[in-house]
């Protein structure tokens, strides 16, 4: 099986390398010449799974190309940046085959419902994961930590899918409807990133700072009312606990919009606080902290362009 990785960032390194592991070839998608050259000078991805003080370090030979030109797409993997997922999407769309199969694994919600509106004609997968993944240097990608990955159709039959990608892919689980699952790790996104990008901090100190906390706590409380609005069932605890169990077990981690903050670069806000405020829009509630936190990060992010997960 072929699959063509569009999103070059730590989840995509890290599927390459896990597919490649399990014998299967991939194709790596760059987005101008000079990422496609600095990649090509190795060729190679590297793939390091840390498991308690043990580390297993492989090499994989990967096939990349430009968007421009990818040749015959039959399996398609688009790990972008949530914002970017719908124009990336149309860029490869002319190169995939009469019963193409997407997968598309970003964080946030909105895109993945708007491809499968737009292309009632395709077989499209939406999934969430919990796999922790960091690159140490360009395309070499480090799995800190094992999560769970769940994937569910949203068009199309693909009940072949999962079957075929479950011997490769660590924690694979089928989802029949995965609505509720990309809205858990919404709500927890909601709970967690925009705080960490306005007080410039760790994840853990969400859940020992009294002030943050609190600020947490309000969040939660809103997303709650609006998944309950929407008959979106999250946990079995409060989402404020959930959330502080995250942040502790991810204490020492950078959300990943805290670092796009510090970095400069365009943040998945309008996916996740601005998604559950257009949702809460729809259903009438307000939800005043939220709408706060969207405007200010907001303030702090540039223009938004293309950028790999």
């Amino acid at each position: 099986m072929h699959w063509h990785i569009l999103g070059a960032g730590a989840i995509g390194l890290l599927w390459a390398g896990m597919l490649n592991r399990a014998g299967f070839t991939t194709t790596l998608l760059f987005r101008n010449s000079e990422k496609l050259a600095a990649f090509q000078q190795t060729g190679k991805l590297s793939l390091t799974q840390a498991a308690h003080q043990e580390q297993d370090t492989q090499q994989y030979p990967a096939d990349a190309r430009l968007v421009s030109d990818p040749g015959r797409i039959d399996n398609l993997l688009l790990t972008t940046k949530a914002f970017a997922a719908v124009d990336a999407f149309n860029t490869v769309k002319p190169f995939l085959s009469a019963d193409a199969r997407i997968l598309l694994l970003h964080n946030g919600m909105g895109p993945q419902e708007a491809l499968a509106q737009q292309n009632p004609e395709l077989n499209i997968w939406a999934g969430s994961t919990t796999d922790g993944a960091y690159q140490s240097a360009p395309y070499q990608v480090v799995q800190a930590g094992k999560g769970e990955t769940r994937i569910g159709a949203l068009n199309g039959n693909m009940s072949g899918l999962f079957r075929q990608l479950s011997p490769a892919i660590d924690n694979l689980i089928h989802e029949p409807d995965i609505i509720p699952v990309l809205w858990r790790k919404l709500a927890i996104n909601c709970a967690i990133n925009p705080l960490t990008a306005i007080f410039n901090c760790k994840n853990g100190e969400l859940a020992t700072n009294p002030e943050y906390r609190k600020e947490m706590a309000e969040i939660c409380t809103e997303v709650e009312q609006v998944a309950r609005a929407l008959g979106i069932t999250l946990f079995e605890k409060p989402l404020i606990e959930q959330a502080c169990h995250v942040a502790t077990v991810t204490a020492r981690n950078s959300s990943s919009m805290q670092q796009d903050v510090m970095h400069r670069r365009p943040t998945e806000i309008d996916s996740i606080t601005g998604f559950l405020c257009q949702q809460a829009a729809i259903a009438g509630i307000d939800v005043p902290a939220n709408q706060q936190l969207l405007m200010q990060v907001r303030k702090l992010q540039p223009e938004t362009n293309i950028q790999d997960r």
